[in-house]
């Protein structure tokens, strides 16, 4: 049992936050991570990407499945940069200490079976945690940040219906209802029922930091006593699944692009802005698209208008 001792300065500290790095974390954790093992979300969202994860994301998830014990705090980012953008999060984890690096890779111990990104880590800490981020970072453009602004939605609903349960019920009652291994008791106390831990931890009036995830089916406790605690918990909000199979067809990139399509002539910048991506990206999954027989061009003047062709409104 993890035991979660609140001030009267923490409760006053108690704020909400949502991290895409949580969620690029959570998304590629294996089974031996007892956090997200039964998340269906997450199951779903793997199935659908797992074929188009690039190579260069293997230092980012081969570090965070080298261990069922956990992963190092500092992939889950500085609670400081949570609920910011995503290159917030990833500089905050490249401004880490290369003695905190160290000591996070003596967790593995030794033998053959290592990822190599351990050995590098552990060789020259700051100079591929560099790669860990870059890995993170691709990782999330090529398979998450499609369904990224749905997923966000969600996590910002939960956030409110949370933030009205505070408003009516009191801050007790809304941290119980964060998850069933989750109880608030009167004396200041948050205890978390888990065979894990065995510990009490008193926030010292550092506050708590609460982080929706859709990926997670558990709680997950990052605790460090230099930052902020935070305490992950899965989202009760969730987006609208789909059943048609085009994500599956198409790739979620592309498959989004040719939703934002549908909903009217566009052009390459207006393409960009429905999916809130860089107009070169756009182009290219308007490229794409086009190529495949899914959407036509017509240029005018000096812009061009994307819309659906006939086979293209099939596949929706």
């Amino acid at each position: 049992m993890l035991e979660i001792g609140f001030g009267i300065a923490d409760l006053a500290r108690v704020r909400f936050a949502v991290s895409p790095l949580d969620h690029v974390l959570g998304g590629v954790a294996g089974p031996q991570h007892h956090c997200s093992r039964d998340s269906l979300h997450r199951e779903d969202w793997w199935r659908r990407v797992r074929g188009h994860v690039p190579g260069r994301a293997a230092p980012f998830i081969d570090l965070v499945n080298a261990s069922p014990l956990g992963v190092p705090l500092f992939l889950g980012g500085d609670a400081a940069a949570a609920g910011l953008s995503l290159t917030d999060e990833l500089d905050a984890m490249l401004a880490v200490p290369e003695a905190e690096i160290n000591e996070a890779m003596e967790f593995y111990g030794t033998g053959p079976r290592l990822p190599r990104i351990i050995t590098e880590l552990r060789d020259d800490g700051p100079h591929h945690l560099r790669r860990v981020a870059d890995a993170a970072w691709v990782l999330f453009r090529s398979c998450l940040a499609p369904d990224w602004p749905e997923i966000q939605r969600a996590l910002r609903a939960d956030v409110s219906a949370r933030t009205r349960t505070i408003a009516e019920a009191g801050l007790g009652t809304m941290l119980s209802q964060l998850h069933p291994d989750l109880t608030w008791h009167d004396e200041g106390v948050l205890r978390y029922v888990t065979p894990e831990w065995q510990l009490r931890y008193d926030l010292g009036g550092r506050g708590l930091q609460l982080r929706p995830n859709l990926f997670l089916s558990g709680v997950a406790v990052p605790l460090c006593d230099d930052r902020q605690p935070a305490l992950l918990y899965p989202s009760g909000v969730h987006p609208a699944r789909s059943a048609d199979g085009l994500t599956a067809l198409l790739g979620p990139a592309r498959a989004r692009a040719l939703r934002a399509v549908a909903q009217g002539p566009c052009s390459t910048a207006e393409l960009a802005v429905r999916l809130t991506v860089s107009a070169p990206t756009a182009s290219a999954h308007a490229t794409a698209l086009r190529e495949a027989g899914a959407i036509t061009t017509e240029r005018r003047g000096r812009h061009v208008r994307h819309g659906l062709t006939s086979f293209g409104h099939s596949l929706l």
